[in-house]
């Protein structure tokens, strides 16, 4: 029973740092760059502090900031250092681990556009509502927490070191210990709840749906592209809309470290307010919009595995689950390892090292001492300057990164092949771990494929659409098959993916070369 625990919660957490800690990294830089280059008065004019439009800048800022729940939290400590008005904290600190371009194009692909532009409107109505209630009613006596207008640190080399210095601290420091509040939430939630728990309690008919993903969707933590595959699974299998908007809001946008830091910084009852506030008109918009955006010509499957990332990895009585914890964070590590693990580990080594010498060293002291003298090969870059770079480089890194994650589709079919190759074989040949794990790459792939298109044509045509949709359902199909070991028809299923990716291979392949279907599609 011990090892159950400890491997369901030990994999878990090894995923939930994997997933992470790049968007951690970028938070934390982003806050020293706040900190050390900008200062607190440029950031506030940044965030158009007390002013009309301080929301929507809040809004729009967290959009372009590819950060997740966990990576926006010394994004805020800094925010609320620098006396950011509250309303607008608020409006960036749960808008920036929502959505961020990549997501978005992802979730197009999902279901009808309708429904993601409508949640990312309501999303909009959501923080921008709390916003301004927490500005205006609920803290109202609360008295503006400015940072410390201190010096800046002298140009030039100190100033670079600095930035290096508050990013490490930072990940060393207090930001950690809310961090770690919420790697801990789906730690302790995937070693009590079963796997499987929770694919019957999302359906359509089930009026506590939206209730229940906010209960379960509070404590764990997601990445926005992870949400929104899981949206678009509940969309696939006919599950409740209005869970799916509780999920994106609650289980995408906060978790409980994020929680943590409000509650610390503007006291438990005053958080106590604002979670109630947030958590009822989330649920609210969840039961408005159910029936309208619950898509048409879908058969409810009945159940969904979009939570069972949630849930324990293994089922209660298997055996060797060191071994096949061991197994399944490798095939992880390979698949979502891009490098910000071990620039994480390192900047949290180098954190731990500056905190210990500090004792002993005044680093501040020395940032801002010295004095500068300026050669003919220098330039003083204005505060606002680098203001505008940084937004600037927002939007670009945005930009670059979605044509990054959307490759063209002739170099994504190449890889797709492969991975739809090995999903067949896998399935045909019955094993079913491989095949499970097949099935999810080849389905994300598919959508970044029309992604892909898109972001180079303009539109993607709706043959290559159903192509990819048909594609999509025969994945599906054999999803089910391989999650109940129904080895009867498995052959038929896995030949049917392999047919209906050759159709779509060739909508593809044929719309780059000649722009219109192949007459002797089917």
């Amino acid at each position: 029973m011990l090892e159950y625990y400890l491997t369901g919660a030990g994999l878990r957490l090894a995923q939930v740092v994997i997933h992470a800690s790049l968007w951690i990294v970028i938070g934390c830089f982003v806050a020293a760059i706040f900190r050390r280059m900008l200062g607190p008065e440029k950031v506030r004019k940044i965030f158009a502090n007390n002013t009309r439009w301080g929301l929507l800048v809040g809004w729009l800022m967290g959009m372009l900031l590819p950060v997740c729940s966990l990576g926006v939290i010394p994004v805020v400590r800094e925010m609320h250092r620098a006396g950011v008005s509250r309303g607008t904290i608020v409006a960036f600190g749960l808008t920036a681990p929502l959505f961020n371009p990549m997501s978005v194009l992802y979730g197009l692909t999902l279901s009808d556009p309708i429904a993601i532009i409508s949640f990312s409107f309501c999303a909009l109505i959501v923080v921008s509502f709390v916003g301004f209630i927490w500005n205006r009613w609920l803290t109202g006596s609360l008295p503006e927490a400015k940072g410390a207008d201190e010096p800046m640190p002298t140009i030039g080399l100190r100033r670079s070191a600095s930035v290096l210095y508050t990013t490490a601290k930072e990940i060393a420091g207090p930001a950690r210990i809310f961090i770690l509040i919420g790697i801990l939430g789906s730690v302790l939630t995937a070693a009590f709840f079963e796997k499987g728990l929770l694919q019957n309690q999302v359906e359509r008919d089930n009026w506590m749906a939206p209730i229940v993903v906010a209960l379960i969707g509070t404590p764990v933590y997601s990445t926005p592209l992870l949400a929104m595959s899981q949206i678009g699974s509940m969309f696939q299998h006919g599950n409740s809309v209005g869970a799916a908007f509780s999920l994106l809001i609650l289980g995408a946008g906060a978790n409980l470290g994020l929680l943590a830091w409000f509650a610390y910084t503007y006291g438990f009852r005053r958080f106590i307010a604002f979670f109630l506030l947030l958590s009822s008109i989330t649920v609210g918009l969840a039961y408005i919009v159910d029936k309208p955006l619950y898509p048409k010509g879908v058969d409810p499957a009945g159940h969904t595995h979009a939570f069972d990332v949630y849930t324990h990895p293994f089922k209660y009585g298997e055996s060797n689950l060191t071994d096949l914890a061991l197994t399944k964070l490798d095939d992880f590590w390979r698949t979502n390892e891009y490098g910000g693990t071990y620039v994480l580990a390192a900047l949290l080594v180098i954190g731990l090292g500056l905190l210990a010498i500090s004792q002993r060293f005044d680093f501040e002291a020395w940032f801002q001492s010295g004095t500068y003298e300026k050669t003919k090969f220098d330039r003083i870059i204005p505060g606002w300057f680098i203001g505008m770079v940084a937004v600037t480089g927002l939007v670009i890194s945005s930009i670059v990164g979605c044509y990054v994650y959307y490759p063209d589709a002739d170099d994504l079919l190449s890889d797709l092949t492969i991975v739809n190759t090995e999903c067949v074989i896998a399935a045909k040949t019955k094993q079913w771990e491989a095949a499970e794990k097949w099935i999810q790459y080849s389905d994300d792939l598919s959508r970044r494929l029309e992604v892909g298109v898109y972001l180079r044509k303009g539109s993607v045509s709706e043959f290559q659409t159903a192509k990819a949709k048909v594609y999509r359902e025969k994945l599906d199909t054999l999803r089910h098959a391989v999650e109940d070991q129904d080895a009867s028809n498995i052959n038929r299923q896995a030949m049917d993916v392999a047919k209906a990716y050759l159709r779509m291979s060739e909508a593809f392949r044929t719309r780059d070369k000649v722009g219109f279907p192949p007459k002797s599609d089917e």
